[in-house]
């Protein structure tokens, strides 16, 4: 009784914008940590069911899809921020005007997309492009179709996550990505116990469990709880695209170099490599994305706050979470390296020696989560500013340099799918010095010039 007193003390303890953000945290915490276990369940059985070449098509395929999400030209970013600031100013129906042209603006993107996406998906040579059996181009095809597919509902009906953040309501997107991933296992055991290996079925799978969740907890919240930022037609205004696409443009531009950077370690180690290395290097990530657990919930809180604490010149509170963060940031390293030193007793146990994971691999993906979210802690400071301008050029400076390094590092040096996450880490590097100096200038008042923008 004690301990559970003291615990609501500490959540009561703070400014209200504070106190919301540990109810959020602990709670993201749970789930994202139920999420993580589940994830690590399905691996296995994912190479169990598939193989490791199948599986690795699998992975390479949705990393490619990837690239897709980030045709909304910015508009899931700017809506961010835009909808953050009219309901920092009690604005409703301003905000559900953001939600309702944001919905419009991407149900026509990606219909378009989707149609034409399909349409040509079956005459593509997938097997050439990814390297596989010559067989398997028409299995790949469907699935792909099936992927876009989901992903162009997904986009649309994902917009109610994009309210939940805006409302510093960040657990409520864990709590339903989590309940994504638990029915995808346990399709995947039901396609294990009665089906025979299937690309096709196994991406049904994820299609159906990828768009139906959120597509149903948005027609559940906006007919509910969340009726004052119900998507409106007569509301959708170009006015309002404009100031969407004004600052989304940018985050557009910047999904884009982190998609380069990040989205396509699969497709260069599937082309240079080979495809059995695929699953490795996602089964490392997978591993010391562990680490990464506490560390995400903060920053995707810390973006949805900054922009009501900005919008009210509450500096002061930035800067306090943003030491608080830091320090968080600090001892992740610390758990990283614990995890490195155990990583092949964990391998072992996990993936009962259906793959050789080698220590090369687990300590580059380490440094490249590393520096990654060392990036990202000031970033979302920038975002929550609106002040990206900077930002957007490192980003594109990275995206420049990522392949034709990660390519030097693999087949010049020989390093192999370990020289492509290396190509990762080398490109991110300055940015990792300029985000952290904007912000600095930025919270002291001393932002100038490109630095101001």
């Amino acid at each position: 009784m004690i301990f559970i007193a003291k615990i609501k003390t500490f959540l009561g303890r703070g400014h209200e914008r504070t106190v919301r953000a540990k109810k959020n945290v602990i709670l993201s915490v749970v789930y994202k940590g139920i999420g993580m276990l589940t994830g690590f369940l399905y691996f296995p059985l994912s190479l169990e069911y598939l193989g490791v070449a199948k599986f690795g098509l699998f992975l390479t395929l949705v990393s490619v899809l990837d690239w897709f999400a980030e045709l909304d030209i910015g508009i899931t970013n700017g809506l961010r921020n835009k909808l953050g600031a009219a309901i920092a100013e009690g604005d409703d129906e301003k905000a559900r005007g953001y939600v309702s042209t944001a919905c419009f603006a991407l149900g026509s993107i990606f219909s378009g997309i989707a149609v034409i996406f399909v349409a040509v998906c079956f005459v593509l040579p997938w097997s050439d492009w990814l390297q596989a059996e010559p067989q398997l181009n028409q299995e790949i095809a469907i699935l792909a179709a099936l992927m876009f597919g989901a992903l162009a509902i997904n986009m649309v009906s994902a917009i109610i996550f994009q309210v939940f953040y805006a409302l510093q309501r960040m657990a409520m997107v864990d709590f339903y990505n989590l309940l994504s991933k638990v029915l995808f296992l346990l399709v995947i055991v039901g396609l294990i116990y009665f089906t025979e290996d299937s690309l096709v079925l196994f991406g049904t799978a994820k299609a159906l469990t990828f768009a139906l969740v959120p597509l149903s907890v948005g027609i559940y919240y906006f007919r509910g709880e969340l009726w004052r930022f119900r998507p409106s037609y007569r509301l959708v205004k170009m006015s309002l695209f404009q100031d969407l696409f004004s600052l989304g443009v940018q985050f557009f531009v910047i999904r884009l170099s982190m998609i380069v950077i990040h989205q396509t370690n699969n497709l260069l180690i599937a082309h240079f490599v080979s495809l059995d290395e695929v699953p490795k290097y996602e089964a490392a990530y997978k591993y010391l994305s562990i680490f990464l657990l506490l560390f995400i919930i903060l920053t995707n809180q810390l973006w949805a706050a900054t922009v009501e604490a900005y919008q009210k010149g509450d500096i002061e509170w930035v800067k306090n979470t943003l030491r608080s963060t830091m320090k968080i940031w600090v001892g992740t390293l610390v758990l990283s390296l614990l995890m490195i030193a155990v990583a092949p007793l964990v391998f072992d146990f996990w993936l009962q020696g259906k793959l050789k994971i080698e220590v090369a691999m687990t300590v580059s993906v380490a440094v490249s989560i590393a520096i990654t979210t060392w990036v990202n802690m000031f970033n979302l400071v920038l975002n929550g500013t609106g002040k990206i301008r900077l930002q957007m050029y490192g980003w594109i400076f990275a995206g420049l340099m990522n392949i034709p390094i990660s390519i030097f590092f693999a087949n010049t040096l020989g390093m192999g799918s370990v020289g492509i996450v290396l190509g990762t880490v080398v490109s991110l590097v300055p940015t990792a010095i300029l985000s952290p100096l904007q912000v600095r200038k930025i919270l002291s008042g001393a932002d100038r010039g490109l630095w101001a923008r």
